[in-house]
C-alpha cells in the first residue's frame, strides 16, 4: 500500500480581503450591456437583428520552482451582430463599442446578409422567454487580487520547499457577463464567477497533480489541494516498468472530465447530421459500459453557464447516454430540419428534440456533462482515497 502523510489539521478555505466591494469588480454592468444593445438596433433595417455581447476580466497568478514569477490580467468585450433579410442571415463581430465601430459591424453583417442565398431552415427569432434563476455570480471571487491569490500561493509554496519538493502551478481569478437580445423583444442577462486552482508537485523521478474550481472563492483551498498532490507525488516515487496489457484503472473526477470532454461536440445534432460525429449511426446502440451514464445538466449545483443557449431557449436537463447508450443530443448550435435520412430519423424515436438556431458570439458552449458520482466524490474525498489504497494494495 502507498505511504501517505495524515493531514497534521483542518484546512481553511480561503477567505481573501479586498478594500472595498468594488475594488477589483470589473463588471460592465447591466445598464451599459442593455445601453450597448438598443444603440445597435437603432442602427440596424433588417427584417431581424440579434446582438450577442460577452465581457471577460480574467487575472492570473503562475508560479513554479517554488516561486511565483507572473501576474497577468486581461479584459476584454466581444460584441455580435447577427441580421436576418428575407430569409437570409450574417453575422459581423467586433470589440470596440464606439458609434462608428457599433454602425460598422451593423453594416457589416448586412452586406453578408444580402449576398447569401435563403436558409429554408432558418428559424425565427425568439420572443422574451424566461428563465430559471442560478447563482453563479460571488463578489468575493470577483473583488480578488493578485495579492490575494499570492498569499496563497506563498503558503503553498513554503510548504513544498520544507518537505523538499517542488511546487508549480496556477491560480485564476475572474468574471463574464452575457447579454443576448434580439429586435423581437427577447432580452437575457447573465454573469458568473469563476475561480481556479491547479498545482503540480514535483520530486526527482515521480509527481503528483490536483485542480479544483469553481464560482465562489471559498470554496477553492489551495492548501488542501497542494497536500493531495504532494501525497500522490510520494505514492509514485521509484516507478517501475510494466508489460503492456488490460489493467483497472481508477480515475479522479478531473482525469474522468478530460476524457469525457472529447466527446462534447460529438453530442451536437449537426455534427451528427454533418457525419462528424462519432454518434453518427450509432444513436440508441450501447458504446460505453453498462455504468456510464451523462447529463447535460446546467442546473446542477457543481457547473457553470447560462440558463439558456445561444439563441435564448431555455436549457433543460437532457438525458444524453442512459447506461451506456446515447439516447439524446444537447440542444445544438445550428437549427435545422433533419432530411429524410434513416439515421437522423431515428433521432426523434429516442426522444431527440428539435434544436433552434443559436450561434454564440464566442461560439456555442459544450454541454455541461455531470457524472452521476461527481457530487458524492467531492463530498467526501477522504472516503474515496482510503478505497482506492485498499483496491490499489
Amino acid at each position: 500500500m502507498p505511504a501517505t502523510r495524515k493531514s497534521k489539521k483542518p484546512r481553511r478555505a480561503l477567505k481573501p480581503s479586498y478594500q472595498s466591494n468594488a475594488s477589483a469588480d470589473f463588471r460592465v454592468g447591466l445598464p451599459d450591456l442593455r445601453e450597448i444593445a438598443n444603440r445597435v438596433f437603432k442602427l440596424s433595417d433588417a427584417d431581424e437583428t440579434e446582438v450577442e455581447i460577452g465581457a471577460v476580466s480574467d487575472a492570473l497568478t503562475r508560479f513554479a520552482n517554488n516561486t511565483i514569477h507572473q501576474h497577468v490580467a486581461e479584459q476584454n468585450l466581444a460584441l455580435s451582430v447577427r441580421v436576418v433579410f428575407d430569409g437570409s442571415t450574417a453575422r459581423a463581430v467586433t470589440n470596440k463599442t464606439d458609434e462608428a465601430s457599433l454602425r460598422r459591424v451593423v453594416e457589416t453583417a448586412s452586406s453578408l446578409a444580402r449576398v447569401q442565398r435563403k436558409d429554408p431552415d432558418l428559424l425565427p427569432m425568439l420572443k422574451q422567454q424566461k428563465y430559471q434563476k442560478v447563482r453563479r455570480f460571488y463578489p468575493m471571487t470577483a473583488a480578488a487580487t493578485a495579492a490575494d491569490r499570492a498569499r496563497a500561493v506563498a503558503r503553498v509554496c513554503s510548504s513544498a520547499t520544507k518537505t523538499k519538493q517542488t511546487a508549480a502551478g496556477i491560480f485564476s481569478t475572474g468574471l463574464t457577463e452575457s447579454v443576448l437580445a434580439n429586435s423581437r423583444g427577447l432580452f437575457a442577462h447573465y454573469e458568473q464567477t469563476r475561480a481556479e486552482f491547479s498545482i503540480t508537485i514535483l520530486e526527482k523521478d515521480s509527481s503528483g497533480w490536483a485542480k479544483a474550481s469553481s464560482a465562489n472563492l471559498t470554496d477553492i483551498d489551495p492548501e488542501a489541494l497542494a497536500e493531495s498532490a504532494s501525497e500522490k507525488s510520494i505514492a509514485s516515487r521509484a516507478p517501475l516498468e510494466i508489460p503492456a496489457g488490460h489493467y483497472t484503472v481508477i480515475l479522479e473526477p478531473p482525469a474522468v472530465l478530460d476524457l469525457v470532454g472529447f466527446l462534447f461536440y460529438d453530442f451536437a445534432g449537426t455534427a451528427v447530421r454533418d457525419q462528424r460525429s462519432l454518434f453518427t449511426g450509432r444513436m440508441g446502440k450501447k458504446l460505453f459500459g453498462e455504468n456510464i451514464s451523462i447529463w447535460d445538466d446546467v442546473y446542477h449545483p457543481l457547473q457553470l453557464g447560462a440558463p439558456y443557449d445561444g439563441e435564448g431557449v431555455p436549457r433543460e436537463k437532457v438525458h444524453l447516454v442512459d447506461h451506456g447508450v446515447p439516447r439524446n443530443l444537447g440542444k445544438d448550435p445550428v437549427g435545422f430540419h433533419f432530411p429524410d435520412d434513416p439515421d437522423l430519423r431515428n433521432l426523434s424515436q429516442l426522444g431527440f428534440e428539435q434544436p433552434r438556431h443559436a450561434v454564440g458570439v464566442l461560439g456555442a458552449a459544450p454541454p455541461q456533462i455531470v457524472g452521476q458520482q461527481r457530487l458524492e466524490l467531492r463530498r467526501n474525498e477522504p472516503h474515496l482515497r482510503c478505497q482506492l489504497h485498499s483496491l490499489l494494495a
